[in-house]
Formats: C-alpha cells, structure tokens, sequence
C-alpha cells in the first residue's frame, strides 16, 4: 500500500507542477539542462541526453554545435537535427566522430510509427555514415522491462544507401529512444551527414487541451523515471 500511496503521489506531484513549457528550435545543450522538458502538441518530450566523442580525441561535435528544430507536422510530430562537425576524412586526420542521443517522450494519443532519417550525406572511398537507433515502447531503456524493443537503421557507404526507415506497431503511449550516429573515413575515404531527423506518427483521436497533454505526459514519464530510479537502488 505505501508503494501504491508513494506512485499516487509522484502522479499528483507531476499534474499539478509538471506543465511542460512549448518545444522551441535550439541547441542540444539547452535540450540537455537537467529537468528540461517540452511539448509539441500532445506530445511530451524530456530526459534528453546527449554525448559525443571522436578518433583522434578533439572533434567530437559538442551539445552547443547540434541545432534542434521541433517538427509540427500534425500527427506525426518529432525532432530535426542539423550539425556541420558530423564529417570524417583520412585527409583531415579526423577519422571518426561518434555522436550518442537518449530522449522519452510520452502521448496522450496513441503512437502508432516511428521514422528515422538522414539527409545531407555522402562518403568517397571507404567512407561510411550509420545510425542505428533502438526505441523502446510503453517502457523505459535500457532493461525495457514490459515494453517492446523496436530498431531502426540508416546508412550510407559503399555497401549501399538507406537513408530512411520506419516502424510500425501497436498504439503506445510512452517510447524511449537511444540512437548512435557513426561517421567513418575508413581507411582510404572520407564521410559527411548534416541532418537527422525522428518522427512519431500517432492514430486518430480527440486532441485535449495543451494543458492536460502537459499533465498527462509529465504523469507518464515521472511514473517511468520513479520505476527507472527504484530499479537501479538494487
């Protein structure tokens, strides 16, 4: 019962203060301030996470460098990415730069597709670009724990080129998504992507008011975070 009492509580908790402020174009690093959380109509988005590393060490892309821009499509709502450092070549020294991205985000709505995709890419020689995304539905990662895992792919090289892909499932309410970008020089070649783009098309509904979308998102996602914060005490 005091398990029961203390979800009650964290719910009511995140309904009455968790009104998540509107979804504005950025930079990963304002996305990325502990706490922050936005909306873009009935969707909830929050525990973003970003990082980024690079062969030799130095020209990683940075938080500050990574520019985000909400998609408003109605219905089928999500993210663009743009950044100018996600590129690698033997003749730049720069072999490989790695960029890692984790966000949740929650609907009132049901989500019913995922999309991942690429633009402003290319390679020479043994250059390659990749992302590979994982998602996890009605759940939260890494464990997923009565949720489904769903995975995405996009690339460009020498072995081919698919610079979309999408998933569709049964309707969800909460996703959790982990994607890493991969850019490559190989050993004789050099590799550029500039845009990264998710979506999250949803199934036919009644739109609620934003303020009980923000609520209900919030309620959603600090259920998932109090699980997530009680599973890793043990």
């Amino acid at each position: 019962m005091k398990k029961v009492a203390l979800l009650l509580v964290v719910v009511l908790a995140a309904t009455v203060f968790g009104f998540a402020q509107e979804c504005t174009s950025g930079t990963m690093a304002q996305y990325t301030v502990t706490g922050f959380q936005c909306s873009i109509q009935d969707q909830t988005y929050q525990d973003f996470m970003y990082s980024s590393s690079s062969n030799p060490p130095g020209f990683s892309v940075p938080a500050g460098s990574v520019n985000v821009t909400p998609i408003t499509t109605t219905g089928n709502y999500g993210f663009q990415w743009e950044a100018a450092g996600w590129a690698a070549s033997n003749s730049s020294g720069v072999l490989s730069v790695d960029s890692l991205f984790q966000y949740a985000v929650s609907s009132t709505n049901p989500m019913t597709d995922l999309s991942l995709s690429i633009a402003g890419v290319g390679f020479s020689g043994t250059g390659s670009v990749s992302v590979d995304e994982t998602a996890c539905l009605g759940a939260m990662l890494p464990a997923c724990s009565g949720g489904t895992t769903v995975t995405l792919r996009v690339f460009d090289s020498s072995s081919g080129q698919q610079l979309y892909d999408q998933v569709n499932f049964a309707g969800v309410n909460l996703i959790d998504v982990s994607k890493d970008l991969m850019v490559s020089a190989g050993t004789n070649g050099s590799a550029e992507v500039s845009v990264l783009t998710d979506q999250f098309s949803e199934g036919s509904g009644t739109v609620p008011e934003p303020s009980t979308l923000s609520m209900f998102g919030a309620g959603i996602l600090a259920l998932a975070g109090f699980a997530r914060r009680k599973f890793n005490l043990f």
